[in-house]
């Protein structure tokens, strides 16, 4: 059981029902870790932002950045998200195999952007201090799609803690 009550749509008013609707439109329900975040409203409708800004197309492909937030939340042992992306890759065509191949970094099914990002994911969400210009340079990417990889290992890092303290369930 969560440690903070969920937030019903039902419940919602001004801010919290606004993102709410945007949430519903992109996910055709309102997923358990925004109906914690309700509680604050202000931070609800940044979290959201985030998320949006985050996981769009850029010059990543979503598939890769949530193939990414998978790894992050494997490495943080959050259930929680661990299980959404589980699903939503899923839905994006990936197989049971694939994709518990990506929970266990074997990444040998993946091409060769695919494999140096979550090789750098893996490096990088608990062990970031120890990283050096080298293993960036080995990396092999622009600037630009360093920070979309670096944003996705922020955001789902952030969620994973969120989930986890909270013990947010599943929905």
């Amino acid at each position: 059981m969560s440690r903070v009550k969920l937030i019903s749509t039902e419940e919602a008013t001004g801010i919290t029902k606004d993102v709410f609707a945007e949430i519903e439109d992109q996910f055709q329900m309102v997923p358990n870790i925004f109906k914690v975040l309700a509680h604050q409203p202000d931070i609800l409708r940044a979290s959201w932002n985030k998320v949006t800004s985050t996981m769009k197309e850029g010059v990543l492909s979503i598939k890769l950045k949530k193939l990414a937030a998978l790894r992050v939340s494997v490495l943080n042992q959050a259930e929680y998200c661990i299980a959404k992306h589980y699903q939503g890759l899923k839905n994006l065509g990936f197989s049971t195999e694939e994709l518990d191949q990506v929970k266990a970094a074997d990444y040998s099914n993946l091409n060769d952007l695919e494999t140096r990002v979550l090789t750098f994911v893996d490096q990088a969400t608990n062990n970031y201090h120890n990283l050096t210009d080298d293993d960036l340079s080995q990396l092999g990417l622009k600037e630009e799609e360093l920070l979309e990889v670096v944003a996705v290992i922020d955001l789902f890092s952030g969620f994973n803690r969120v989930t986890e303290i909270l013990a947010v369930e599943l929905d």
